[in-house]
C-alpha cells in the first residue's frame, strides 16, 4: 500500500512479481553459467539458459500459459534476501551477527528522521486519544492492541474477554476465551547471532460473534474509532443475548407507531424480515 495510490491491486501485485521473476531469472542464469564454466562446459550460458528454462518453465498442456503450482521448483517472485542469494544460509555466525547490528543501527537512525519522528508523533496522539476515550468507558479494558499484519486486539468489555484480529482487510472478534490446551511456537526476537529466537504461546479461542471487512461502515482509521467500533460490536451481542424483544408489548407498540414492529427498540434486533 502506497500513500497516494491506495491498496495495491492485483494487477499490480501480479506485474511487482513478474518483475521480480525477471530479475530473479537474470540472476540465476549469471550463477549458473558461472558454475558451469568453472566445471569446463563448451557453451556456459546456453547450458545455463536451457537448464533454468527446463527447471522453472512449465507450460499449460492446452493454453501454454506457464504453471505457478508450488509442486514445480519456482524462480524467487520478490527479492527477499537479495533473491536468495544474500540469505542468512550464506553467513557465518559472525557475520549474520553483524547484519543483524547493521539492522538494529538502520532502524536506530531512521527513528531519529525527521520523517520517523513525525510517525511516532502521530501515533503518540492516536495513543493518547485512545486512553482518554477509555478514561471515558468504564468497563472497557485494553490489554494490548497493535500491529499491521495482522492488526490484533485484546482486552475486557464488561468482564468479557475479547480478542480482535484483522488480516488481508478480513477481521473477526472473538469474546469469551478460553484455554484450549494448546500452544504454538512465535518469534520472540533476535538472537545475538541474528538468528530468529521464539516461544510457545498458549493459545485461546472463544465464540466469533461478528466477521466483516475493512469496509464495514464504523471500522474507523486510528485507535480510538476501532475501540469504539469493537466495543460497540461486542455490548450489541451481548444485549441481544438477554433481551426478550418486548414480546407482550410489540401489539401495543406496533398501535402507537401505525405499523408493525420491525425492530427491537431495546436492542436493535430484527424481528420481522422484508
Amino acid at each position: 500500500m502506497t500513500d497516494d495510490e491506495g491498496p495495491l491491486t492485483a494487477a499490480a501485485d501480479r506485474e511487482l512479481r513478474e518483475q521480480a521473476r525477471t530479475g530473479a531469472r537474470a540472476r540465476y542464469l549469471a550463477y549458473l553459467t558461472e558454475a558451469l564454466d568453472e566445471r569446463g562446459s563448451a557453451d556456459p550460458a546456453g547450458m545455463a539458459e536451457a537448464l533454468l528454462t527446463a527447471l522453472t518453465e512449465w507450460p499449460d498442456i492446452e493454453t501454454g500459459e506457464l504453471c505457478r503450482c508450488s509442486c514445480h521448483p519456482q524462480l524467487p517472485s520478490s527479492g527477499l534476501h537479495d533473491f536468495g542469494f544474500g540469505c542468512n544460509c550464506t553467513r557465518t555466525r559472525g557475520q549474520r551477527r553483524e547484519s543483524f547490528q547493521q539492522l538494529l543501527n538502520g532502524i536506530d537512525d531512521y527513528w531519529q528522521s525527521p520523517e520517523a519522528l513525525q510517525i511516532r508523533a502521530a501515533d503518540e496522539a492516536a495513543e493518547q486519544d485512545l486512553q482518554t476515550w477509555l478514561a471515558h468507558h468504564p468497563g472497557v479494558v485494553v490489554h494490548s492492541h497493535g500491529g499491521w499484519a495482522p492488526e490484533q486486539w485484546r482486552g475486557e468489555v464488561d468482564e468479557h474477554s475479547f480478542y480482535f484480529r484483522e488480516r488481508g482487510g478480513d477481521w473477526d472478534l472473538e469474546i469469551d476465551l478460553r484455554p484450549t490446551g494448546q500452544t504454538m511456537r512465535v518469534v520472540d526476537g533476535q538472537n545475538d547471532d541474528g538468528t530468529t529466537r521464539y516461544r510457545q504461546l498458549d493459545l485461546e479461542r472463544g465464540d466469533i460473534i461478528a466477521s466483516g471487512t475493512l469496509y464495514t461502515d464504523g471500522y474507523g482509521t486510528n485507535p480510538a474509532e476501532r475501540a469504539y467500533f469493537i466495543v460497540k460490536i461486542i455490548r450489541d451481542h451481548l444485549r441481544r443475548k438477554v433481551c426478550a424483544h418486548h414480546s407482550d408489548e410489540l401489539a401495543q407498540i406496533s398501535d402507537i407507531l401505525g405499523s408493525r414492529v420491525r425492530w427491537c427498540p431495546t436492542c436493535g434486533m430484527r424481528l420481522l424480515q422484508d
